[in-house]
């Protein structure tokens, strides 16, 4: 993996070549740790109330694939609407997903 930086006078970049953007983000995220601890309390919170991820992600009205993303721990900073719908769905506050 090799860091490339740029500079321009426009704007400022950093590229991490032969990693995906998004991955390279999630791998140096200050909150991974923060992510597994949600993504394993929104799985058992969803377990625990017998719901399946399409049932859920359809009550809090987002798309199954960002809550797969969300509960598998690949999304590292969620938007805070996001994890309201998905609270309120559940029926918890949203500080319960902590």
């Amino acid at each position: 993996m090799i860091r490339v930086i740029n500079f321009d006078r426009s704007k400022f970049t950093t590229t991490i070549i032969g990693v995906p953007a998004g991955r390279a983000r999630r791998e140096e995220s200050r909150f991974r740790e923060q992510a597994e601890v949600l993504a394993a309390r929104l799985r058992a919170l969803r377990s625990d109330r017998g719901l399946t991820q399409e049932q859920l992600a359809s009550n809090a009205r987002i798309a199954v694939s960002t809550l797969r993303k969300i509960e598998s721990g690949r999304v590292v900073e969620p938007g805070y609407f996001t994890m309201l719908q998905i609270a309120s769905a559940l029926g918890i506050d949203l500080g319960e997903l902590t």
